[in-house]
């Protein structure tokens, strides 16, 4: 399987080729682009939803370059009307509700890993819908599952003393009688906002069961500390952003992954359409942008999006 850097260098080879196709075919849409002081690798940063119209109208062209010419001339036309604005939108959306069915097929699958044309497909889709990087693999570094079960965890204690009590919902779900095993929340022992965040949105990954754990534990044990990942429950058509946390679960507990009670209650992991089916991938935000918590991937809809 090749890892992040040679997704992103296939990618970026493939991204030029088209960038230098359409400045080579379609001069008039680039002194459009020119007089508006916009360039094309900006589209994401100025708005996701021509990103995706964009994207969609790039693979119309590799099927019916008729049909191109004229979506991609609706796009590029400064003042649309109505019937082009519900075009795009109609098209956009049909993209979202064919990643949306793949996810849902793809939860269902064995625990393991998608084979790497849906995996690529979906880091990429999933990438352009969120709004911010997704892949199965960061900086090396990939779990032993991509697709699997996740399994409900307790509270874990964020600082020496913590209890039950000082926590704010799901009191029910118990508090572990340990930390996690990446330490505690607190930094420099004061209980942040960030600290607080992280342990409600927490995952526990497997790390004990990886290949090299053994041999790069120290190594590993700091670069999965509290790294930034988000759980896909397509049944329900929602995310959690969260953190790693903690260790787990057990192999013979028959689950590949587990979440903090925030996580399973707000994710709706185990309702009956998900059965606790999800896909989880690292988070690319060294910038730490992204928020922990909820993300309703309907909201993300390029139709919703369009009536906002």
């Amino acid at each position: 399987m090749p890892n992040s850097s040679t997704k992103l260098t296939t990618i970026a080879t493939f991204s030029q080729q088209l960038k230098d196709k359409f400045q080579q075919k379609h001069q008039t849409a680039q002194a459009w682009f020119k007089s508006k002081s916009v360039e094309i690798p900006d589209f994401r940063r100025a708005s996701q939803q021509m990103l995706a119209a964009a994207s969609l109208a790039g693979a119309i062209a590799m099927t019916n370059p008729s049909v191109n010419q004229r979506v991609v001339s609706d796009l590029l036309k400064e003042n649309q009307d109505s019937s082009h604005h519900e075009l795009v939108a109609q098209l956009t959306s049909e993209e979202y509700d064919t990643v949306i069915i793949k996810l849902q097929a793809a939860a269902k699958m064995p625990p393991g890993h998608l084979p790497q044309d849906d995996e690529l497909y979906l880091e990429q889709q999933l990438s352009d819908i969120l709004g911010f990087g997704v892949t199965a693999q960061l900086d090396g570094n990939r779990l032993n599952h991509t697709v699997g079960t996740m399994g409900g965890e307790q509270h874990l204690r964020r600082f020496p003393g913590d209890s039950l009590d000082q926590h704010d919902a799901y009191l029910e779900s118990g508090i572990a009688p340990n930390r996690g095993a990446f330490g505690w929340f607190t930094q420099n022992g004061e209980l942040t906002q960030q600290a607080i965040n992280r342990e409600k949105y927490y995952f526990a990954v497997q790390t004990l069961y990886l290949p090299d754990w053994n041999t790069k534990h120290p190594q590993l044990k700091e670069w999965y500390k509290f790294r930034k990942m988000i759980v896909i429950n397509p049944a329900e058509r929602i995310a959690m952003v969260g953190v790693v946390g903690d260790a787990g679960p057990a192999a013979w507990v028959k689950k590949q992954f587990g979440g903090s009670p925030e996580i399973i209650r707000e994710g709706k992991i185990w309702s009956p359409n998900s059965k606790g089916r999800v896909i989880l991938l690292f988070i690319d935000d060294p910038e730490e942008r992204v928020p922990l918590g909820f993300i309703n991937l309907d909201d993300l809809r390029p139709a919703v999006l369009a009536q906002k």
